[in-house]
């Protein structure tokens, strides 16, 4: 099943490769408007596009790719694409169980899905993000996106400290298992045709990946199914975007909240462990 994109128009999913809605006859292209018809359509267009998050999150990953490539070269070890020393990533918050547990360092669940190993690493990891991502956010929503990405991602990397306390991991594979779990749980409790779709394509989706993963040693099989299993428990339980919003929705954006403040945290402590 390809992906789907959703009309602006009359909210529609029909295939992307489609110029025109069949639905509604409008252009899928259409850029929203300002309901006063000024001209700032472009900045409309783009902060309310279905990819707003699934960007955010690959920029974030970006960034902290950079720093390493920085870090890595102040400690001497040279300007390397394909890996990183071990010191960096450990620096930058690396899922390292001596200390979470030790010393307290809770928050590295929550760095370690920002981190990667190399360019191959977050190469893999950007496709499938910009692959799966903005058909969630189109499902979704874009804090509810957020929500079950970061979740997600920290249910991951406690899964992994739990199998393997010992042994460091980072990646943002774990937010993207996350993401697949959401748009399989969408098929589960919205049972439709197109639901029941959606569901076996994700299914197939998430199985090949844990097959790359028992091929591939070093991939952290751990942190994949508690990714998975973390998204698809906050999708469950969030539901898609609603049309119209009620109490609930206060929830799930007190939820975010709570999430944005932890990840804020995050940051605060990776400052302090560079400024140390």
């Amino acid at each position: 099943m390809p992906n789907l994109r959703m009309c602006s128009h009359c909210r529609a999913f029909v295939d992307p490769k489609e110029s025109t809605c069949p639905y509604c006859g409008n252009p899928m292209n259409a850029r929203p408007k300002r309901l006063d018809g000024g001209p700032d359509e472009r900045v409309a267009g783009f902060f309310l596009s279905s990819r707003l998050v699934s960007s955010s999150l690959m920029l974030v990953n970006f960034g902290f790719f950079l720093l390493c490539m920085v870090l890595a070269a102040r400690m001497g070890a040279g300007i390397s694409l394909l890996s990183f020393p071990g010191e960096v990533l450990d620096l930058l918050g690396a899922k390292n169980g001596g200390r979470i547990y030790i010393q307290g360092e809770w928050w590295r669940l929550i760095a370690a899905g920002m981190l990667h190993g190399g360019i191959i690493h977050i190469g893999f990891n950007t496709w499938v993000l910009m692959d799966v991502g903005p058909m969630v956010e189109e499902f979704y929503g874009g804090y509810r996106t957020f929500l079950i990405y970061a979740v997600g991602s920290i249910c991951g990397f406690a899964a992994s400290l739990w199998w393997k306390p010992l042994v460091p991991s980072v990646g943002a594979s774990a937010g993207i298992f996350a993401l697949i779990g959401a748009m399989i749980a969408y098929g589960y409790r919205y049972r439709t045709p197109i639901g029941g779709a959606i569901r076996n394509h994700f299914i197939r989706w998430a199985i090949y990946m844990v097959l790359i993963g028992l091929i591939v040693p070093f991939i952290d099989q751990a942190a994949h199914l508690g990714g998975l299993a973390g998204g698809f428990l906050v999708a469950w339980l969030t539901g898609a975007k609603p049309l119209i919003e009620d109490w609930r929705e206060s929830v799930i954006k007190s939820a975010v909240l709570l999430v944005g403040v932890l990840v804020a945290y995050t940051f605060y402590q990776i400052f302090l462990k560079l400024a140390a």
